[in-house]
C-alpha cells in the first residue's frame, strides 16, 4: 500500500512541475501582455487540463471508447466555428470498430480518422475520411459504419495502426433548428464493461496531459503569432500547395488579423456565390471563437443579410455600428478573423475591407 501511495504521490508532484513549463506561453515576447489576453490565455492553459486528461484518461481506453463532445463553450482553442458541433474517440487502429446511430439533420458532416491528435502527439495526418456526400443512410435515417483497416461493404473508414482519434464535425446553418446525429461506438469482436481505472492508466496520463496543455497552446498560439506579421485588416486566402493532411474535409479558407481601435470598426465587403456554406467567425488571440455556441460574433450564408447589389457588407466591431451584419469583438482589441468556404469548388471570393469610424 505504502509503495502505491508513494507512486501517486510523486506522479501529482511531477505532472505539478510539468505544468510549470506550460506557463511560459503566457510571457513570451510575441504574446499580447493586457489584461483580457492574459486572462484569456490563464484560463486556457486550466481548460486545456480537462481537454488533455478526456482524451488521455477518461475516454481514452482504446477497448472501450466513446465518442464524446470535443468542443464546448469552455473547452475550445483550435479556431472552431459556432457553426460545428465537435465530437471525438479515441481508437486504437488495429482494431475494428463499428459507429452507428441516427444521422441526424446537420445538412454536412465529417468523419475523420486521424493518425495522432495535434497538440496530444507529436504528429497529426489524415488517414481517411467520409462526409454526408459518401454516407449511406438506411430510409428510417440510421446508419452504421466500420472503422478498421482492412476494406468492408458498405459504410467503411479506413485506419491504419497509427491511426489514434476519430473526429467528427457537423455543420449546421442554425442549431437552434437542427437536431444533431447520434454516435454510438463498439470494438468488434469484444464486449462487456470497462473495468475500473488503474494506477498504471493515471500515471501514464498525467504526463500525456502536461505535455499536451504545453504544446497544444504553443502551437495555435504560434499560428495567430504568425498572421499577426502581416499588415492587419485584411483579408488573405490559404494558398495549399498540396492537400494538407490535418485539414478538414471540403473546406477553403480566406483569413487575417483584425487590430482596431475602441472607435473603429473593420468593414469587410464580399461578393459570395450561391454555395452550400460560408461561415465568418473571429477568434481571439489564443484561437478561441469570442461566443461559440451563440450567433454573437459570427455569421453564414443564411444569417448575413444581403445588400442590394448581391454583396455582403459586416462590420467586425466592439459595439453595434450602423450595418446590418455586426460581428461582435465583445471588447477585444484584435484577433484573428476567418472565412471558411465549404462544399463547392468555386474560387474562395475576394473580400475588401476598411477600417471604418464608429458612430458616437
Amino acid at each position: 500500500m505504502s509503495g502505491e501511495t508513494l507512486a501517486s504521490v510523486r506522479a501529482w508532484e511531477e505532472f505539478c512541475e510539468r505544468l510549470k513549463a506550460a506557463g511560459a506561453v503566457l510571457a513570451r515576447p510575441t504574446t499580447p501582455q493586457d489584461d483580457l489576453t492574459q486572462a484569456e490565455g490563464l484560463r486556457k492553459l486550466a481548460r486545456m487540463i480537462r481537454m488533455g486528461l478526456e482524451a488521455t484518461l477518461e475516454y481514452g481506453h482504446t477497448a472501450f471508447p466513446e465518442v464524446y463532445a470535443l468542443v464546448t463553450p469552455t473547452t475550445l482553442g483550435e479556431g472552431e466555428t459556432s457553426d460545428a458541433r465537435y465530437c471525438q474517440a479515441m481508437i486504437d487502429g488495429r482494431r475494428s470498430y463499428r459507429l452507428s446511430g441516427h444521422r441526424g439533420e446537420a445538412p454536412f458532416i465529417e468523419l475523420t480518422a486521424y493518425a495522432g491528435k495535434i497538440g496530444l502527439d507529436s504528429h497529426s495526418a489524415q488517414v481517411g475520411a467520409l462526409t454526408e456526400r459518401d454516407l449511406a443512410v438506411t430510409p428510417d435515417g440510421r446508419y452504421e459504419i466500420i472503422l478498421s483497416p482492412d476494406p468492408h461493404p458498405g459504410n467503411w473508414l479506413r485506419t491504419t495502426p497509427e491511426t489514434s482519434c476519430l473526429f467528427i464535425r457537423q455543420y449546421a446553418h442554425d442549431w437552434s433548428r437542427t437536431r444533431g446525429a447520434t454516435f454510438d461506438i463498439q470494438p468488434l469482436g469484444t464486449g462487456g464493461e470497462r473495468p475500473n481505472v488503474t494506477l498504471a492508466e493515471v500515471v501514464e496520463a498525467l504526463p500525456r496531459t502536461a505535455a499536451y496543455v504545453a504544446r497544444s497552446t504553443a502551437i495555435w498560439a504560434a499560428i495567430v503569432d504568425q498572421a499577426r506579421q502581416a499588415p492587419p485588416n485584411r483579408f488573405v486566402p490559404f494558398i495549399e500547395k498540396e492537400p494538407s493532411p490535418e485539414m478538414p474535409t471540403g473546406h477553403r479558407f480566406s483569413s487575417g488579423h483584425f487590430r482596431l481601435a475602441p472607435d473603429e470598426g473593420l468593414e469587410v465587403t464580399f461578393r459570395p456565390a450561391e454555395v452550400p456554406y460560408w461561415g465568418m467567425d473571429i477568434t481571439n488571440y489564443w484561437f478561441e471563437p469570442m461566443s461559440y455556441g451563440t450567433p454573437r460574433s459570427h455569421l453564414n450564408n443564411r444569417t448575413a443579410a444581403r445588400e442590394a447589389d448581391g454583396s455582403t457588407r459586416i462590420v467586425i466591431a466592439a459595439r453595434r455600428p450602423d450595418a446590418r451584419n455586426w460581428i461582435d469583438t465583445r471588447g477585444h482589441r484584435e484577433g484573428m478573423m476567418m472565412l471558411r468556404w465549404s462544399r463547392t469548388a468555386l474560387p474562395v471570393p475576394a473580400i475588401e475591407s476598411r477600417v471604418v469610424r464608429l458612430p458616437s
